[in-house]
């Protein structure tokens, strides 16, 4: 069974390319706007989320049950390659089993992102 809470956001484990779609799109300006942090527990792994977008695209590649490569190339050449996020959690939650589950929750969870989970208040504290 998958756990999802909504948690003031603390400054941690948030790829920046998703800070573009925040109130405050200026990195050093992203802990003076209180925000929330929709977490997601399956499987043995949280996952942390700070906008319905980040919670589409890891949901996408959950959905699929075969990858191509993970490695991206940036300017065309070999020497500079990266990995997504969500490309980076444990190998063990694409098994199939757990995979599913993972769809699952993430699914419910976007749920509950779209129904403004982001945007609510929470005390601070």
């Amino acid at each position: 069974m998958a756990r999802i809470w909504v948690e003031r956001y603390t400054g941690s484990g948030v790829p920046f390319e998703y800070w573009g779609h925040s109130p405050t799109p200026r990195p050093e300006d992203r802990n003076l706007v209180p925000r929330n942090m929709l977490k997601v527990a399956v499987a043995s792994f949280t996952f942390r989320f700070v906008c319905v977008e980040q919670i589409r695209d890891c949901l996408s590649y959950y959905e699929q049950q075969t990858h191509p490569s993970s490695r991206l190339s940036i300017n065309g050449g070999d020497h500079w390659e990266f990995e997504r996020w969500f490309e980076r959690p444990p190998m063990y939650l694409l098994e199939d089993a757990k995979r599913t589950k993972v769809v699952k929750a993430l699914r419910k969870a976007l749920a509950v992102a779209e129904a403004g989970a982001f945007a609510e208040v929470l005390p601070f504290g």
